[in-house]
């Protein structure tokens, strides 16, 4: 009796069309990837006119607007980036996320919607005794310019800001805002 014969197995060839589009789609996701990281990190992303919008219950009401300035020659979609404000490196309050999405163009600066964050006040519990005794010269500043200025508050303050480049997430180092 001899034992049962098993089918033999013939590896099969990859139809050269698919093989084709799986290539085809590993290089089109390495190019777009290589175009969101070389934009992520030659970009430079500044805060523009940083500023004390208002205090209310809640807190200090902070506005800013960012500029992206883009030296690549490729444009790029990014989305609304989150803002996150620390003092000392502990965190203070973030801006909202959103979907909202802006087309960042090749060689110019593009300059984004108004960002803006509330600072609760337990947040910056530690420094109300400063800004209580800073409250003269604050009047002064705001009934001389009309708004306040972070520099008036004494508070030191970093940013940071997260957003997605194309499909990809991105993070920035901390900066120093005041």
């Amino acid at each position: 009796c001899s034992p049962p014969q098993t089918p033999e197995i013939h590896p099969q060839r990859m139809n050269p069309w698919l093989t084709l589009g799986v290539v085809g789609g590993a290089v089109m996701l390495g190019v777009r990837l290589f175009q969101a990281q070389r934009v992520g990190a030659k970009s430079v992303v500044r805060a523009l006119n940083p500023r004390i919008h208002e205090a209310d219950a809640q807190g200090l009401v902070l506005r800013m607007e960012l500029a992206v300035d883009n030296p690549t020659t490729t444009s790029v979609r990014v989305s609304k980036p989150v803002v996150t404000l620390m003092t000392e490196g502990r965190f203070l309050a973030s801006s909202p996320p959103s979907t909202r999405t802006y087309e960042i163009r090749p060689l110019a600066q593009t300059e984004l919607d108004t960002i803006e964050i509330v600072i609760p006040w337990m947040a910056l519990s530690g420094y109300l005794t400063s800004v209580i005794a800073r409250i003269p010269q604050l009047v002064a500043e705001h009934r001389a310019t009309g708004q306040l200025s972070f520099e008036a508050l004494a508070v030191p303050l970093e940013y940071r800001y997260s957003l997605y480049v194309g499909d990809f997430f991105y993070e920035s180092p901390t900066e120093r805002l005041v």
